[in-house]
């Protein structure tokens, strides 16, 4: 009995060792990701976001089928002409209905709509700044590693051919193929966004592979493949967090902007399509309460990617 005990008190010592190091190395990088305000400020709004994905229910005064004077379905009535005619509604706090950020000109609430439209921006910005990142940092890895080889310039060449492939037109033929899909959105600009991804960490693993550390592990006998990711990749991903933040920027950005000009998912909820119908109907200038909203809640999404990209470079750094 008191050697079983012995045991997993030895046990428990041994965990507690092992993961001790691992909290401690966390604890370190949080207090230099927080000595960055801004990135702070990211993180915060980004987690908001986050929190309107995964329950917009919880936030959103009504539901997307709800309409100005109307309510919630499954009420079914008629509009009166004067109710037309003063949708959209400006911010209304109860009297006749309770719409903070006023109506679209179908009646919907836009914060409602707003709040709704984050799951979708959520998704694709991170599911293309992902697969943007899977592609090009393993790609740029080999390509420098084996720099000056026919690897190398096998992989620059598909660079230079797809650096020559224009984004709009290859998403209208990609779209006009496999149809208006969020998933045909996110590879269209997933295919285009992963090229200086490659470049930049090939640039990186030239500089790396020079170093005293690498020809040490060549010299024990380590593979190929074990210095490309254990050895060289560490080193490269503070610069690919950066690449990850502003890919997620700019697949939400470019996202929005396909939906402006008509291509994109109208089953889906996103600010773009907002905008897109507010410039449809004609009230860009008349309806501000519909226009403002989506665009300042694009901007600071993309805001907030950049600012997490910036406090995460600074913690991964391994100068620091």
């Amino acid at each position: 009995m008191a050697t079983e005990q012995s045991d997993s008190g030895q046990d428990g010592r041994s965990i507690r060792r092992r993961w001790e190091p691992r909290i401690e190395r966390l604890r370190r990088g949080w207090d230099r990701y927080t000595e960055h305000k801004i990135g702070v400020v990211g993180l915060i709004i980004l987690i908001i976001y986050a929190l309107w994905s995964i329950a917009p229910g919880v936030f959103a005064p009504h539901s997307p089928d709800w309409v100005a004077y109307l309510g919630e379905p499954p009420i079914k009535s008629r509009l009166t002409g004067e109710q037309i005619r003063s949708l959209p509604h400006p911010p209304a706090f109860g009297d006749p209905f309770f719409a903070p950020f006023g109506t679209n000109s179908l009646g919907n609430g836009v914060l409602t709509l707003v709040i709704y439209s984050a799951q979708n921006a959520m998704y694709i910005g991170l599911a293309a700044g992902m697969l943007s990142s899977l592609v090009g940092v393993p790609l740029g890895l080999i390509s420098g590693f084996y720099g000056d080889t026919w690897i190398d310039e096998a992989i620059q060449r598909f660079v230079d051919i797809m650096y020559g492939l224009p984004f709009l037109p290859f998403l209208i033929v990609l779209v006009a193929i496999r149809g208006i899909t969020t998933t045909n959105i996110i590879i269209g600009i997933a295919v285009t966004s992963w090229l200086n991804n490659c470049i930049t960490v090939r640039g990186e693993t030239l500089s790396l592979k020079e170093r005293s550390y690498v020809e040490s592990a060549k010299v024990a006998g380590a593979s190929d493949t074990r210095i490309i990711f254990r050895h060289i990749m560490p080193n490269v991903l503070p610069i690919s967090f950066v690449f990850l933040a502003q890919d997620a920027a700019g697949a939400v950005i470019a996202q929005a902007s396909l939906a402006y000009l008509g291509l994109a998912d109208f089953t889906a909820n996103s600010w773009g399509l907002m905008l897109e119908n507010i410039k449809s109907t004609g009230y860009v200038f008349k309806a501000w309460w519909w226009l403002i909203p989506p665009g300042i809640a694009l901007m600071l999404m993309a805001a907030s990617f950049y600012f997490i990209g910036f406090s995460m470079e600074d913690v991964t750094n391994p100068q620091r």
